[in-house]
């Protein structure tokens, strides 16, 4: 064997050695700017003071330093705010809860107008406890009136999500009604059926209660449209899309979770089918308090979900 096919052989080996370790540089350089990125991402997110709190309505960070970052029953309030209400009230209030052990996901909706105790301001609407102390009293009304803990919290803005649902090309949902509405800031123009929503469209869905179911039917629609927005945004197909659609979260999306904790959160999710994504609103029913409208809270059957889908305490078969 020549000295030159040798040499030959050996430059080839050393040629194929240096472009692997190349490419294993620019592998370990584009997944650092990626961390890099989405680090500074969710620096906008990450918000351990929440917008609206009075001053010293902080929480408690000493207590929830000490709690598991992933308990057993993991619960996080989801407040959606309405940008034009200019008394700040929370339009939506919901309860995501991940059970660890069993893996169920339930999404649980709190009518905004649900008359509860609100420390320091007597029984009100339970949306009225942003107004007078943010997220921390709302929080703690929502412990209180549940008897549960919550984890964390998210603070959204259901405008916001018009440009990732058109970011995503759009969504596919049913209509099930002709849904008709002419405000001072609103228009409302749906007709029945199985269709594909742009932003403004999808908002137009969410944001509909001039029906006879009232809020109710309006808390159902948000149910629907949240299962179906966070599934089409884990799929796989829109993984390409992400560059474009954390920046846009970023705008409109501010939680404590850390970034650590919501990528935990999200690999727990992303295998979920919108099926198995349990969804309730507590019952009520409407009634009226010196002239005021109220829904007035079912104490009993609250109970009954709270116990098995917040708490995990199977009902004991008679």
């Amino acid at each position: 064997m020549s000295s030159d096919s040798t040499a030959g052989r050996r430059h080839k080996s050393a040629l194929r050695s240096n472009i692997f370790l190349f490419g294993g540089v620019i592998l370990a350089v584009l997944f650092v700017l990626s961390a890099l990125w989405l680090k500074s991402i969710w620096d906008e997110i990450f918000l351990i003071q929440p917008p609206g709190d009075k001053e010293g309505a902080l929480f408690s960070l000493e207590k929830d330093r000490d709690k598991d970052p992933f308990p057993d029953i993991l619960n996080v309030l989801v407040l959606g705010l309405d940008t034009r209400d200019a008394a700040a009230r929370a339009d939506t209030i919901m309860l995501l809860s991940l059970n660890q052990k069993t893996g169920e996901i339930n999404i649980i909706s709190v009518p905004r107008d649900m008359r509860v105790k609100i420390p320091g301001y007597g029984m009100n609407k339970i949306n009225h406890a942003y107004a007078y102390g943010g997220v921390s009293l709302t929080r703690q009304v929502v412990e209180e009136f549940l008897d549960i803990n919550i984890d964390h919290y998210i603070i959204t803005d259901f405008e916001g999500f018009t440009n990732i649902v058109d970011i995503l090309g759009g969504i596919e949902l049913e209509i099930e009604k002709k849904m008709r509405y002419y405000g001072i800031d609103v228009t409302i123009e749906l007709n029945p059926g199985f269709q594909h929503l742009d932003g403004d469209k999808a908002l137009q869905y969410v944001r509909f209660r001039n029906d006879d179911e009232g809020d109710f039917g309006r808390v159902r629609r948000q149910q629907t449209f949240l299962k179906t927005l966070l599934q089409e945004i884990i799929a796989f197909r829109n993984i390409l899309k992400f560059p474009r659609i954390l920046p846009e979260i970023a705008r409109n999306i501010k939680t404590d979770m850390e970034l650590n904790q919501a990528l935990k959160l999200a690999n727990r999710l992303k295998n979920v089918e919108i099926e198995e994504i349990n969804t309730f609103t507590l019952p009520g029913k409407a009634g009226y308090i010196e002239g005021i409208s109220y829904v007035l809270p079912e104490e009993k059957e609250i109970r009954k979900l709270v116990d098995r889908y917040l708490k995990g305490i199977k009902a004991i078969q008679s």
